[in-house]
């Protein structure tokens, strides 16, 4: 079976995203907790990272799984979605008791 993912252009975003925010390979392996030579081997394509480590990447980078995985840029921010606003109101009358 092959992989579907392109690793390589994952690691090229990787690496994109890292230098925008004028990281080093070391400080984002820090931040992610992994090694910097992991990092390395994302950045190149030659190591796959887990759902975990994606998941910190996309924090620590500020971005999406979908453009991590995919290149997809989100066409707004999640603040600025009215879905956003939306799933804010569920979830705050969620946690005020106020479900049935």
């Amino acid at each position: 079976m092959t992989d579907c993912l392109d690793y390589r252009a994952i690691g090229s975003r990787v690496r994109e995203l890292r230098l925008q925010h004028k990281m080093t390979q070391e400080y984002l392996a820090e931040l992610v907790d992994i090694s910097p030579s992991f990092i390395g081997h994302i950045e190149r394509g030659e190591k796959k990272p887990s759902l975990e480590t994606m998941s910190r990447l996309t924090m620590v980078l500020e971005t999406s799984m979908d453009y991590l995985i995919l290149g997809i840029k989100n066409r707004c921010s999640l603040q600025s979605c009215t879905l956003y606003d939306d799933l804010k109101k569920m979830l705050d009358a969620y946690g005020d008791g106020q479900h049935g």
